[in-house]
């Protein structure tokens, strides 16, 4: 089945959970048994079905059976990197306690529009009010736990990222260096065709078109090369793909910018060479 989540009918509001078919619970519905389901859990227990108005069985046997009036969006529940579980939400006033369990854990979930570090103190006095025998636990802020849960993963992150910016750094030096060299030793060529009338602008493109062959299959291969290894850098991504077109773009617009900036200020340079004295050198 998955997880099993009792909670109030305010739970999905203040955890941002969407709703996508049906209803969410509510206060009114003390007299029915039912339950929410998550996406994941409405397809792994009725595939290819509608599920609002499906009943199912918690627990004992004997238990009237619980009929799902909604479903809503999954939910990371463990860590980023593992996929959502199916998880039923079920009212709190009907969750199952599993036999030989005495007592179950309570988790109260606030949502604020202040500090929410500064709302311990309040909250601690609001329940205390309510039961001061009742044992506290440590308060976490959201953003702390998400955060908790990922640490380890974004230190490797800043490691490949520190990695990656060296190594594009690296290759612009390179493809700069290599490109300007290839077009410096052309200028005599340049020259005489220039005497001979070519154009500035022809000089251009011709620069552009040779120079650019080994830069596009470099990029090709590099392109193929990250398609390659694109499994293990899923392990380390969350909400973006290893291939994702927005940053593959970003690369090879660097890069072109890079080759093009290395081939112009050579050819600019070829361009203002006297064609009369390059005839005289050759």
């Amino acid at each position: 089945m998955g997880d099993i989540r009792p909670v109030n009918p305010d739970y999905f509001r203040t955890m941002s959970i969407p709703s996508r078919q049906g209803r969410l619970l509510s206060e009114a519905d003390h007299d029915r048994s039912i339950a929410v389901v998550s996406a994941v859990a409405a397809d792994r227990l009725w595939p290819g079905e509608d599920p609002i108005g499906k009943q199912f069985h918690i627990g004992a046997p004997a238990r009237p059976p619980i009929q799902v009036v909604g479903i809503v969006g999954d939910v990371h529940g463990v860590s980023l990197d593992r996929a959502p579980s199916p998880t039923v939400y079920l009212p709190y006033w009907q969750s199952v306690v599993p036999p030989g369990v005495n007592s179950m854990d309570l988790v109260m979930v606030v949502r604020t529009t202040t500090d929410p570090k500064t709302m311990a103190s309040s909250l601690r006095g609001v329940i205390r009010g309510l039961d001061q025998e009742l044992a506290l636990p440590a308060f976490r802020v959201m953003d702390d736990v998400v955060t908790d849960s990922v640490g380890q993963r974004r230190f490797q992150m800043a490691l490949v990222l520190l990695f990656a910016v060296a190594g594009t750094l690296l290759a612009s030096l390179g493809i700069y260096g290599v490109v300007s060299y290839s077009v410096a030793q052309r200028t005599n060529e340049m020259g005489i065709r220039l005497a001979l009338g070519a154009l500035p602008g022809d000089i251009r493109r011709l620069v552009i078109t040779q120079g650019f062959t080994p830069v596009l299959i470099g990029l090709g291969a590099g392109l193929l090369a990250s398609v390659g290894i694109s499994r293990v850098l899923g392990t380390l991504l969350f909400g973006v793909t290893p291939t994702d077109p927005l940053t593959l773009s970003a690369v090879v617009a660097v890069f072109v910018t890079v080759a093009l900036a290395a081939m112009y200020v050579p050819a600019q340079r070829a361009i203002r060479v006297d064609p009369l004295q390059t005839l005289r050198q050759d």
